[in-house]
């Protein structure tokens, strides 16, 4: 027994409104290739519109030819996309929905409800279309026309559901359910590295154009996180373009372009408590990337990611902050000079801390005075300044200060590698 498929006096058609393409010719060119093919066209476009510097082509010696514009690869008509084609991530999806009553009679009562299926398995429903609160009258070969827009937000299969509810001419309450699939593709395929300086976060971004036609970046901007500003170092004197020179934001498909961003906390002060400080070293959050881009015939698409994420440097119990040389700019090779610290207990505890210098560490850079110096006691979020002086024996860049700090009172040890590189005249 075989199943007959109810038939409706309504029928249903959807069609994706794309942007249209320039049409494309083979052109014959002529066998003698020291001829102009675009000379003659030129001069008749001067004559009809002349240019305020007047007639420049007519000046010109120009080889003559008799082949007009059309042999040119490119025309002025625009030609509509022949499949649906593909839908990427970001960009809005615009439809045109066409309802006809192919009958010879009268419907009346029609509503239409559309949905969008996502997610996995499609189990996230969005509507995007619901005309039950204005129901509409039908005659015979009348044909109702709607618009649906939707934005791409996710990728995978997007399933769009039409149900068309209108009363037959017998009275009766009948429904027409249709279902349309299509696949979002991913335009842009970003990646990111966290990179750490000290207190500082650098992020590299880079960005590949997965499309297979050119497209513009017309912003590339990251929005920052509590606690942190940013800073966007692929400027050039203030402007961005000049970064990537006059290709500005145009990117090819398969191209591959590169950003920095240096991610900053509040800086340290002596009002910083210890709670602020523990926010900013183990905030995981770094913010997301907004980017906006155009296609073809300036279609428009957006991509904002998902909250970026690091992994936590964390934070010693006994932190060393503000390392700078005392009192100068410059040190000269052989000439004792100060450097000075400030040692923050970041602990939940009271500490007895005392610093020892390593010598061997750092042989060209020799301590002057005591390699131990005893801190005394610091209570929890309490700041105490250690100076320290040296004596460089070798010209260039030097590092020095390596040193443990160690806390009597628990045991806790940390070693610190150096403290500051100088340059040693």
């Amino acid at each position: 027994m075989s199943l007959m498929r109810e038939a409706h006096p309504l029928t249903l058609k959807v069609m994706r409104l794309s942007r249209p393409v320039l049409a494309e010719t083979q052109p014959l060119l002529p066998l003698d290739s020291s001829e102009s093919v675009l000379a003659q066209p030129l001069r008749e476009a001067e004559q009809s519109r002349p240019t305020a510097r007047g007639q420049i082509f007519s000046d010109l010696q120009l080889p003559d030819t008799r082949h007009p514009l059309d042999t040119f690869p490119l025309t002025e008509t625009l030609v509509l996309p022949r499949s649906f084609g593909t839908m990427f991530l970001g960009e809005t999806f615009l439809a045109q929905m066409c309802i006809c009553n192919e009958s010879s009679m009268v419907v009346r009562d029609v509503s239409v409800k559309v949905v969008v299926l996502t997610g996995p398995q499609q189990q996230q429903q969005q509507p995007l279309l619901d005309t039950s609160g204005s129901a509409q009258q039908l005659a015979a070969g009348q044909p109702l026309n709607l618009q649906i827009t939707h934005e791409i937000k996710e990728l995978g299969m997007h399933i769009l559901g039409c149900t068309i509810s209108y009363l037959s001419a017998q009275g009766e309450h009948k429904t027409l359910q249709r279902s349309f699939r299509f696949q979002a593709a991913n335009p842009l395929v970003v990646k990111t590295k966290v990179n750490h300086l000290k207190r500082d976060v650098l992020l590299e971004v880079q960005v590949h154009n997965a499309t297979p036609s050119p497209l513009v970046l017309e912003r590339m901007r990251f929005d920052p996180a509590s606690p942190f500003s940013v800073q966007d170092l692929n400027e050039v004197d203030g402007n961005k373009a000049l970064l990537w020179g006059d290709s500005g934001g145009l990117m090819q498909p398969g191209d591959v372009r590169q950003y920095l961003y240096r991610l900053q906390p509040p800086a340290v002060t002596k009002d910083t408590t210890v709670e602020q400080e523990r926010a900013v070293q183990y905030a995981t959050a770094l913010g997301k990337l907004d980017i906006l881009w155009r296609g073809a015939f300036g279609s428009v698409g957006r991509l904002q990611t998902s909250q970026l994420l690091r992994k936590s440097p964390g934070m010693f119990l006994i932190e060393v902050e503000q390392a700078a040389l005392l009192d100068r700019d410059t040190v000269s090779i052989e000439q004792p000079f100060v450097a000075q610290a400030r040692i923050r207990n970041v602990s939940e505890r009271k500490m007895a801390v005392s610093a020892t210098v390593h010598t061997h560490k750092h042989p060209l850079m020799m301590p002057c005075g005591p390699v131990r110096h005893d801190l005394g006691e610091l209570d929890v979020g309490q700041v105490r300044e250690l100076e320290l002086e040296f004596l460089p024996l070798a010209a260039g860049v030097q590092r020095f200060g390596a040193m443990a700090f160690c806390d009597s009172i628990s045991g806790y040890t940390r070693e610190l590698d150096y403290l500051l590189d100088v340059f040693v005249e």
